[in-house]
């Protein structure tokens, strides 16, 4: 009973994380003179209209996942490298930001309830660890669209060819447990900078 009531409370902390990603990423890019987030009707905090329902099952399972990604045009960006790598970075700084911010509510409020102790904790977990795995360079995380401003264009496009392959075996090495090995290092030494 316990398991499905911890899940049940992560729901809303999943769909937070993942909405709080998708909208800094629509609203940043618009900022910068894209109209394709506003036009697509993305510009929003409604957490259906970036809802992807895969993500948000591995999110539930593994605590990886993914919201629907807010499709951008580099075409509209004064400059375009520049704006690209602001874009893809910030969604990550959001989450960063919304983990500190709950973190601090956490240690500074006198929290007597379990429920409300395993939301924050969900949500400072879920942010961190979204922001921690969009360094990854494969679809559809931001750390592709970083690799892009940062590689030569040459050496990007070979990456390319290869990308649906890379991705494929992050998601065999996810199932297996055997990212832990990587990511867990990082997200525990930020949970424990956060005071966790």
């Amino acid at each position: 009973m316990n398991t499905i009531i911890d899940l049940l409370l992560r729901v809303p902390c999943i769909l937070f994380a993942t909405t709080l990603h998708e909208f800094v990423r629509a609203a940043v890019s618009t900022a910068l003179g894209d109209k394709k987030p506003n036009n697509e009707g993305r510009l929003t905090i409604n957490p259906v209209k970036h809802f992807e329902p895969i993500g948000f099952i591995l999110f539930l399972a593994t605590g990886f996942g993914w919201g629907q990604p807010v499709q951008t045009n580099a075409l509209f960006y004064k400059n375009r490298k520049r704006d690209t790598l602001i874009t893809a970075i910030s969604p990550s700084v959001a989450n960063l930001l919304a983990a500190m911010l709950f973190a601090i509510l956490l240690r500074t409020t006198n929290v007597q309830s379990t429920v409300i102790k395993i939301i924050l904790i969900s949500l400072i977990q879920f942010n961190v660890s979204l922001a921690v795995y969009n360094i990854v360079p494969i679809t559809p995380m931001d750390g592709l669209k970083v690799l892009s401003t940062v590689m030569p264009a040459n050496s990007y496009f070979s990456y390319i060819q290869y990308e649906k392959i890379v991705q494929m075996l992050f998601l065999f090495l996810l199932f297996l447990g055997r990212t832990d090995v990587v990511f867990s290092p990082i997200i525990r030494g930020i949970m424990s900078i956060l005071g966790l």
